[in-house]
């Protein structure tokens, strides 16, 4: 437990730090004052560790400082743990000691007061106490301080809140953030529902027309069925009538067709008799015709024998002309054929005198060969030509190819820019075009002229260089840096950051040779890694020191102890990580390592490989020059061809014209020994005219013998017929005889057998017709009664008997009004039952959703009550707060010669309270106006003494126990440094303000002290003493001694 002597100590207060091997210390104790705490010491001593240590001890997270990830990397280099002590300030005599121990694996574990306890208590604890560690206006780590101006005025307005305010402020305003959501649903709900209701009106509006039309209609068709129903009775009863009637013609039918059968006997018989009669003399006439067939046919073979041998006379008659004919012919060709083959002979003999024919023939194709063996070989160097050629094509086309992936990686570049920051995008394009107006040249910002020899290596220079330099333009020279940002921020408002190149040559930033590192694994440096324009590569190597930070591979993982022990490095890079040494002045100079993963690479990932680039242009011009030699060679070989082509040509028809010549004798040979074939086959073919016609005559007598014979045969045949055929005609007149008795009895029969037979064939159909009529009157009755809906038997009843009593009593009646009615029906459109259902739904909806937009409203107007006494609740004491925030604000600027603004900004809707924030605004100069405090338009300095004074305007308000701050009097000048320092002294060294730690390396002299402050001066060494062994007291007295 701690001493109670704490009076002067606030409640919550750091009454005592004890720090075991965390980071630089292997064991060290602080004892700070109640009021302001200045320590100070030179870098890498160990003066943020012990903001870091009171950070972690009191339930902070690693984030909170903006070191490393894990608390594990807080333990000493070499150790396994770490512990930290805090002690605070309580009440009733009685401190609070949290304890916190640190493992590699880190995990920790917690003693509150000496007893085990967990994380959730001390961070109960700390919020009892308001100490807030992750507040940048309470707690700002050096790695935070950045941060702070970074903030949104919203996260300010919070963290303000927070600091300052009482506690309900912030619960307020998170209320009225979370309230306004609310509303915005239930207004956006409201909104929604009234819409929908109206639009359900309006729809049953649309519909109202159509459902009283449908109900129009459905009157009209149900006194259409109660028509149709009486109009069932009607025909019921008219059916009924027909049928009595058509049954008493069927019996009346009945009675004549006996009283005709009786009166029709006697005549009958007569009548078969003569029909016997008939058939008789059928048979005698069939028998006859019969006869004359067979004799008619006879005649018929005779005639045919007498046609056929006066055909065989004809025939021989035309044999003898044929060969007459045939024979002539013969002669006349024989003659043509002489005169013929004497023409041919005189047409050989001027041929023969061609002897030297085949020699000049030989000699023309013997050129031919020699011509085309030419051609041949142009043919062969035109093509490796060309292929040649098309092998060049082909590759400038890859060359292309490659050259517009590079402009893509560009193109790629840009567009990565543009969604990372706008206004350097907008920029860029404007270079672009505004080149001309600087004297030297300006670099786009560096992420797009950066260009990585391996896009794996990406991910170390985006860690390197930070993002506001990754965005940053350069320039070579002040007038255009000056000039740019004036264009660019004042007249565009575009936030770019510009930054200048050191006047120092490339030659001056040399690399060790890295062979000396290689035994650890490494093998380049980072400025190995790419390719950049000089000035570009010249800033980076001032500001970055990329020339000196060496990237090694799995082997530098593995040895990154003996890496930090002995290579005297500040930083490297390992596969996937950075590690950062810091070593101490003084003593034993230990090192102080830590570590970060490296995240994939985002902006640098598209790279292109310029030494590439620049060898695929030579080689284009290369490939160009060679495709126009190649072209040139095609050319020479192509106007050569035809030279060849047209020799050829000639060569061609010079042998063409001797062949003909050739061929003309031969053929006039063959010729001739056809033509005498054909006079010696001609005379072989001759024919013996007088045999032949002796022939003839001799053969035309033998036929006319044969035929004198047939004609008497046929003369005999001709005289048979006419005898049968007289007999058939006697028979035929006697079967006229009989036809006409027959008739004649027929006739008598014709009249009653007519009647007779129409009351035969009329009984059937007057019996089925009354069958019919029976099953329709049936068919009538069942059909009216389902009409109505009552079964067989059952009466009429009484609303229809009174409703068909209206209707007329005629089917013509009827159907002339359901006619009428079922117009009027069809006068109105179509309605789809399914639309009255949907009218009658809706219908109902809408008495419900009118029910549920009274409620909405109801809840949505009470809301916007609540919400406006909350906003009541928390507006004006927030502006109250902040008005007194602006005081001291602008008091402390006021002693500096500036002026300083704080005030709460409530953005375009007032109603937004997600919107609101803190705007602070700053003026260092004379002349110029107030300007909002934002990392682009103040200095680094500027930036600290509006972050210190600020803090400071929190000083008298504030709540809470303890502030601190870090290292930040960096970049101040000496003046600011000097009037900052002293209203520190001022605010926090009166009675009744928070304790405060301000940590700084280097303090000016003759600074203002008093007797409320302790200065805690840190040093480590090889020979200094830990806490335990070191005794003020005596010290002091040895001091006395040698005075």
């Amino acid at each position: 437990m701690a001493c109670n002597n704490t009076q002067e100590f606030a409640e919550g207060a750091i009454v005592r730090i004890t720090l075991q091997n965390f980071l630089t210390y292997d064991s060290v104790e602080f004892k700070p004052g109640p009021n302001l705490n200045v320590v100070i010491g030179p870098n890498g001593t160990g003066k943020s560790s012990i903001v870091c240590a009171i950070c972690l001890g009191l339930a902070g997270k690693t984030y909170n400082m903006g070191r490393a990830t894990s608390v594990g990397d807080f333990i000493k280099h070499g150790r396994e743990s770490a512990l930290i002590e805090v002690e605070l300030s309580g009440t009733k005599g009685r401190n609070y000691v949290i304890q916190r121990k640190i493992q590699k694996n880190n995990q920790s574990s917690w003693l509150l007061n000496g007893q085990a306890s967990s994380l959730k208590n001390v961070e109960e604890l700390t919020r009892k106490l308001n100490i807030q560690v992750g507040n940048l206006c309470q707690f700002l780590p050096q790695e935070k301080v950045a941060d702070f101006v970074k903030m949104s005025p919203q996260e300010l307005l919070e963290n303000t809140e927070k600091a300052v305010g009482p506690p309900e402020m912030f619960e307020q305003h998170q209320r009225l953030k979370a309230s306004r959501t609310a509303a915005k649903e239930l207004e956006i709900s409201y909104q929604n529902l009234s819409e929908h209701l109206n639009s359900e009106k309006q729809k049953n509006a649309r519909m109202q027309q159509e459902v009283e039309c449908f109900y129009e209609k459905e009157n009209h068709l149900q006194k259409v069925t109660a028509l149709k129903q009486k109009r069932g009775f009607l025909e019921y009863e008219a059916c009924r009538q027909d049928f009595i009637q058509a049954n008493e013609r069927k019996q009346a039918l009945k009675k004549r067709l006996h009283e005709a059968e009786a009166l029709n006997k006697p005549r009958q018989r007569k009548l078969d008799k003569a029909c016997d009669e008939v058939k008789a003399i059928e048979i005698k006439i069939t028998n006859k015709t019969a006869e004359l067939r067979q004799l008619g046919e006879k005649a018929s073979r005779q005639m045919k024998s007498l046609e056929a041998l006066r055909d065989k006379v004809d025939a021989a008659e035309d044999e003898l002309k044929e060969k007459k004919v045939t024979e002539q012919q013969r002669r006349s060709r024989v003659h043509m054929y002489h005169q013929q083959l004497e023409g041919l002979r005189n047409q050989l003999r001027e041929a023969e005198n061609l002897d030297n024919l085949q020699q000049e023939l030989a000699e023309t194709c013997q050129k031919m060969s020699a011509v085309n063996s030419s051609l041949g070989q142009m043919q062969q160097k035109k093509d490796l030509a060309r292929e040649r050629k098309n092998q060049i094509i082909s590759d400038m086309t890859a060359i292309e190819s490659e050259l517009g992936q590079a402009q893509n990686v560009r193109n790629q570049r840009l567009t990565k820019l543009r969604q990372m920051n706008k206004d350097a995008h907008d920029a860029t394009l404007w270079l672009e075009q505004n080149r001309a107006r600087f004297k030297k040249p300006i670099y786009e910002p560096i992420m797009m002229t950066i260009n990585m020899h391996n896009r794996d290596t990406a991910k170390y220079i985006e860690d390197h260089i930070s993002y506001q330099d990754m965005v940053a333009f350069v320039c070579e020279d002040p007038d255009d840096m000056e000039l740019i940002a004036k264009t660019l921020r004042d007249e565009q408002d575009l936030r770019i950051n510009v930054v200048k190149v050191p006047q120092e040559p490339l030659s001056s930033y040399n690399s060790p040779p890295i062979q000396q590192l290689r035994r650890w694994g490494f093998q380049k440096y980072l400025r190995d890694l790419f390719d950049a324009p000089e000035g570009v590569m010249r800033y980076l190597c001032a500001q970055y020191r990329v020339h000196l930070i060496p990237v090694g591979d799995s082997t530098t993982r593995n040895a990154v102890d003996a890496v930090i022990r002995q290579a005297g490095l500040q930083c490297f890079y390992t596969e996937n990580h950075k590690y950062t040494i810091k070593r101490s002045k003084y003593g034993s100079r230990e090192t102080i390592s830590s570590s970060k993963e490296l995240k994939e690479a985002r902006m640098l990932a598209m790279t292109t490989d310029v030494a590439h680039l620049q060898e695929l242009g030579a080689n284009m011009l290369r490939f160009g020059e060679a495709k126009a030699y190649v072209q040139s060679e095609i050319d020479a070989i192509q106007r050569e061809e035809q030279s060849l082509q047209a020799q050829m040509e000639s060569l061609r028809k010079k042998k063409k014209d001797l062949l003909q010549l050739k061929g003309a004798k031969s053929s006039l040979t063959e010729k001739i020994r056809m033509k005498e074939e054909n006079i010696v086959r001609l005379e072989q073919e001759a024919i013996d005219l007088e045999a032949a016609e002796a022939r003839a005559i001799s053969k035309i007598r033998e036929v006319k013998l044969l035929k004198l014979g047939f004609l008497q045969t046929f003369l005999t045949a001709t005289k048979e017929v006419c005898e049968v055929s007289r007999s058939r005609v006697c028979l035929c007149l006697c079967q006229a005889q009989a036809n006409l008795t027959k008739h004649k009895v027929e006739n008598e029969m014709s009249k009653t057998s007519t009647q007779l037979a129409e009351m035969q064939q009329e009984l059937p159909d007057l019996a089925r017709q009354a069958s019919q009529l029976k099953d329709k009157v049936q068919s009538y009755l069942a059909q009216a009664r389902e009409n109505v809906g009552i079964a067989a038997g059952e009466e009429l009843p009484n609303h229809l008997v009174q409703t068909f009593l209206a209707f007329p009593d005629t089917v013509d009646g009827l159907d002339a009004l359901i006619h009428d009615e079922q117009a009027r029906a069809d006068c109105y459109l179509q309605v789809d039952k399914n639309v009255i259902k949907e009218y009658t739904a809706r219908k109902l909806d809408i008495v419900r959703l009118e029910e549920e937009v009274i409620e909405k409203k109801r809840l949505l107007d009470q809301h916007g009550q609540s919400i406006d006494e909350i906003k009541q609740d928390w507006l004006n004491p927030l502006e109250d707060l902040v008005s007194k925030i602006n005081d001291k604000f602008g008091a402390f600027f006021s002693s500096l010669q500036c002026a300083g603004q704080v005030k709460v900004d409530k953005g375009e809707n007032t109603d937004d309270f997600g919107k609101y924030g803190i705007q602070i605004k700053v003026k260092f100069r004379a002349g110029e106006p107030m300007k909002e405090l934002t990392p682009f338009h103040q200095s680094g300095g500027e930036r600290s003494v509006a972050t210190v004074l600020y803090m400071m305007s929190l000083q008298e308000l504030t709540h809470v126990p303890f502030r601190c701050v870090d290292e930040i009097n960096q970049g101040m000048d000496s003046a600011n440094e000097r009037k900052i320092f002293e209203l520190v002294v001022q605010t926090a060294c009166r009675e009744n303000t928070a304790q405060y730690f301000l940590l700084t390396p280097k303090l000016l002299p003759d600074l203002t002290y008093t007797g409320r402050m302790n200065v805690l001066c840190i040093y480590n060494g090889q020979f200094s003493l830990t806490h335990t062994e070191y005794k003020l007291r005596k010290f002091l007295r040895r001091r006395r001694e040698l005075d």
